[in-house]
């Protein structure tokens, strides 16, 4: 592999995107310096907010249940316990508009 000395400056994100996309950054590894996370304190506060607003709950399930869950999640790319909230969700909602 050629050693290059350091990657190119790239003034916009579509540059780096097309330099990043046909180059490989193991050459520039050392050379790359690393950027500190940045957590935006409002979203911080909204997860925190979010996750306080919900309860564990213990629900006996099939394994095969589980297995099935896991498997739509993964083809609608979201997080299975997501998808189960979600069909709860649109149960409850169905259930509501019957008896209104």
């Amino acid at each position: 592999m050629k050693r290059k000395s350091k990657p190119p400056t790239l003034r916009s994100d579509q540059q780096a995107a097309d330099f990043w996309a046909t180059h490989d950054s193991a050459q520039y590894a050392s050379d790359l310096e690393e950027e500190p996370i940045v957590v935006d304190p409002v979203l911080r506060r909204r997860v925190a907010e979010r996750a306080a607003a919900k309860k564990p709950v213990t629900l006996r399930l099939e394994n095969q249940q589980i297995i099935r869950a896991k498997e739509l999640a993964r083809r609608k790319s979201v997080p299975y316990q997501t998808l189960m909230r979600m069909w709860i969700a649109e149960g409850l909602a169905k259930e509501a508009s019957k008896t209104a």
